[in-house]
């Protein structure tokens, strides 16, 4: 799990999750060797956003396009879904951005949490920064007791273990970081959906990933078994 755009007013506020299946040791091996193999490129070397690349892992906002394309193109060689909620700032609770954050990531979780309810555990990796710690801490009793709200019953619920990582020591949060870029760009671009707008084309090509992306303003945007087209 990750957050975009906070700290950007000008950009919409999302909270996301890439949900991997059994596969997701093989996901993360196959991503770090991406990444061994990208660092290895000398011709890139002095490059501040690479340089920055080879410490800390994939991120969406500031790789260069010589690492973002092969990462892209392996995001379309594996099997994973996208789970986010974004808002304009006007529609969530909370007096500050790091409240509206917690808000978010409270609904986020409550609902996979019933999604996945007949599973025994939920393992919940989200990316370390600053001031998640605390919010992390409160996160499993108020993500159970907004699960419980919303089902109405107390039927038995997956145990959540959540655990704050770094971006390079667990690389997989860099699906997550490029699905809400793709978004949040897209969403900036007022949700067009004319082909010769390349905000369109790039979230129409990671749309089919989307098992839910949801407005607090507006609703449903998308999912699985209602894609924008």
């Amino acid at each position: 799990m990750d957050e975009s755009g906070n700290g950007n007013t000008s950009q919409p506020l999302i909270v996301g999750a890439v949900e991997l299946g059994e596969d997701a040791d093989d996901i993360e091996q196959r991503i770090k060797d991406l990444h061994a193999r990208l660092s290895a490129k000398s011709s890139l070397a002095g490059l501040t956003s690479f340089e920055e690349f080879r410490r800390n892992g994939f991120h969406s906002s500031t790789d260069p396009l010589e690492v973002s394309g092969p990462f892209l193109e392996l995001m379309r060689t594996i099997f994973f879904r996208s789970y986010m909620v974004v808002t304009d700032r006007t529609g969530v609770l909370g007096d500050t951005e790091s409240g509206l954050i917690e808000y978010m990531y409270v609904k986020l979780l409550s609902d996979l949490l019933i999604r996945h309810r007949h599973e025994s555990e939920l393992l919940c990796y989200i990316e370390q920064s600053e001031g998640m710690a605390a919010i992390i801490r409160r996160l499993p009793g108020n993500v159970v007791r907004q699960a419980y709200k919303t089902i109405g019953e107390a039927a038995p619920l997956p145990q959540l273990n959540i655990t704050m990582v770094a971006k390079s020591d667990y690389m997989s949060t860099a699906i997550i970081d490029y699905v809400m870029a793709a978004v949040s760009r897209w969403i900036q671009a007022d949700c067009t959906t004319k082909p010769k707008d390349w905000a369109y084309r790039a979230f129409r090509e990671l749309e089919p990933s989307i098992s839910m992306l949801y407005s607090f303003e507006h609703g449903r945007i998308s999912s699985r078994k209602d894609p924008l087209h």
